[in-house]
């Protein structure tokens, strides 16, 4: 019985090994700390926007068909921004988010609604969070049918930087 002890730990011994080719943390830690540079040098821009009928989470919502609206219908916007900065607070957390301006212009143009602080969205973390969802609703219900561009420019409250979400879109008869 003795002798099947050195055999029962050897098999314990490859079960608990690291998968060939498997990295340590040290590995995970140097590449994060490139996509942070990336990060850092990436200006303040939106890597995904769309118009959506439901949103759960980051990376979790349905996608509308299309951009045509219904009158009185709501547009909801999803997007993810990139290369946002970070306020280190006091207590060694993060403050990060966006104040939001919004224009919608006509056919031509022309600004037919807005209102500046129309969203605000603010986070305290204990991480420098890159999944950073922003969920837009937006109410025309007295808008009439036509085509239209719907713009939010989204200030970083931890920079002076800037980015426009654009999104043509219809109102329908």
């Amino acid at each position: 019985m003795n002798r099947l002890l050195p055999v029962a730990f050897a098999a314990l011994a490859l079960v608990a090994a690291a998968p060939a080719g498997a990295q340590d943390l040290s590995a995970l830690n140097t590449a994060e700390q490139q996509v942070a540079a990336a990060w850092d040098a990436t200006p303040l821009t939106f890597r995904k926007t769309l118009f959506a009928t439901s949103i759960s989470a980051f990376g979790v919502y349905d996608a509308k068909d299309g951009s045509s609206f219904a009158p009185g219908e709501q547009i909801v916007v999803y997007a993810e921004p990139v290369g946002y900065g970070y306020k280190t607070n006091a207590d060694s957390t993060y403050t990060f988010g966006f104040d939001f301006d919004l224009k919608v212009k006509n056919a031509d143009g022309d600004i037919v609604a807005g209102k500046d602080g129309f969203a605000n969205f603010e986070l305290v973390s204990k991480a420098q969070n890159r999944e950073f969802l922003v969920s837009l609703t937006l109410s025309l219900n007295e808008a009439p049918a036509g085509n239209y561009t719907l713009e939010y420019l989204a200030h970083d409250i931890a920079s002076d930087e800037t980015a426009t979400i654009s999104m043509p879109f219809t109102i329908s008869d």
